[in-house]
């Protein structure tokens, strides 16, 4: 312990790389700032920090000093149990070690870094604030670090919440072009029905009149639902793939088509979202497969489509039909998230990727093997929230 030199930290430093901090616009930038305001800052020459994936459920490294790119060759990952900086996270607790060289749990036994500061970033990650030579932290520099981990907690949140307003604000520029451009036809349609009523007197007008006004109350639907549905799903519980299909589809308007299900798994998700998306899948096919349409309903399992899984590790589920399928020049505008399809179908189709992507899975459409059209939904391990995307 004789050895020790004690931290010495410069309070304008810290005021200006909390400044940058909150200037910066991006989740890299200020990761980034960080790092890089961390040597002049508190006169050590190590520094990182990592973003939790929960996905992966591991601490990822984002950014880093100088110093410690050069003496780390590869970026290190914590996961649970692995390391003193995975406590920290999971703990929520700061830690401070002057001597690392006595700690058991330490991620490399054979680590340089002599002395560090563990501080968590709440549900964002840690920062880490090192040294290669043994130093004591005394209790005003412990509570400058502190501080300086408050504001790249602040920094981040401040830039997820104007990215999600972003997007936001996109997604809806989009929905409103394409809302009016479909609730304007069928009024079109309505308008011109009752014209040309009132000028014959032939009442058969109304009945065109009558459907335009079934599409717009369809179409409101699907808006509302679109309004509802938040981003990211935060609670999932295990749901039995063809109890879910079974139940759905008895509440799906199919006129006279046929579900098979060939298999199931469980489906960690949000019942009550997923049900709209077999819901809107079951309508889809029935819609455009023909009302004597057979929709089949299984498992993907390592790239099969077999019900019987074998042991092998099931990747999502898919939903196909046997009618005229999709042509593969629209199969990709079709389910873009922020593409809100319109059409003969609605709004649903849009609906059903915005529920998987808040699942934070993936959905595409192929070809069926009888020629139709087919809808994949996997597990694509991505985050949520493209705000964590890079």
């Amino acid at each position: 312990m004789g050895g020790e030199s004690t931290v010495a930290f410069d309070l304008d430093s810290f005021e200006t790389v909390t400044r940058e901090l909150m200037a910066a616009a991006s989740e890299r930038e200020i990761c980034d700032t960080a790092m890089a305001g961390i040597p002049s800052v508190f006169d050590v020459e190590l520094g990182a920090l990592w973003l939790y994936d929960g996905d992966a459920s591991e601490l990822q490294l984002a950014a880093s000093t100088e110093r410690a790119d050069e003496v780390f060759d590869r970026p290190v990952t914590y996961r649970p149990g692995n390391s003193l900086s995975w406590e920290a996270f999971e703990r929520d607790e700061v830690r401070t070690y002057s001597e690392l060289d006595d700690e058991r749990n330490q991620y490399n036994d054979a680590s340089p870094v002599s002395s560090e500061i563990i501080l968590p970033l709440d549900e964002y990650g840690v920062v880490n604030i090192g040294s290669l030579t043994p130093v004591a932290f005394d209790d005003e520099t412990v509570r400058l670090a502190r501080m300086y981990a408050t504001h790249v907690q602040a920094a981040l949140q401040k830039a997820e919440r104007e990215h999600d307003l972003r997007v936001q604000r996109d997604r809806m520029e989009r929905f409103i072009g394409v809302v009016s451009h479909d609730l304007r036809n069928p009024l079109h349609v309505v308008e011109g029905r009752l014209d040309l009523a009132r000028a014959t007197g032939d009442l058969s007008h109304l009945d065109d009149a009558e459907a335009g006004v079934d599409r717009m109350e369809a179409l409101i639907d699907d808006l509302l639902t679109l309004a509802r549905e938040g981003y990211a799903v935060e609670e999932r519980t295990a749901v039995s793939l063809d109890a879910l299909a079974e139940r759905t589809w008895a509440m799906a308007r199919t006129a006279d088509a046929t579900l098979v299900v060939e298999g199931s798994l469980p489906v960690y998700c949000d019942e009550e979202r997923l049900k709209q998306v077999f819901e809107n899948l079951f309508r889809n096919a029935a819609d455009h497969a023909g009302d004597a349409a057979t929709v089949r309903v299984g498992p993907i399992v390592d790239g099969e489509t077999d019900g019987d899984d074998g042991g092998r590790r099931a990747t999502g589920f898919y939903v196909a039909d046997d009618g005229p399928g999709i042509p593969v020049e629209k199969r990709d505008d079709l389910l873009a998230v922020d593409g809100f399809s319109g059409g003969d179908s609605g709004l649903g189709l849009s609906i059903v990727a915005q529920i998987v992507d808040a699942h934070g899975w993936e959905v595409s459409v192929t070809e069926s093997r009888t020629g139709g059209a087919r809808f994949e939904v996997t597990d694509g391990t991505k985050p949520v929230s493209p705000f964590h995307s890079w």
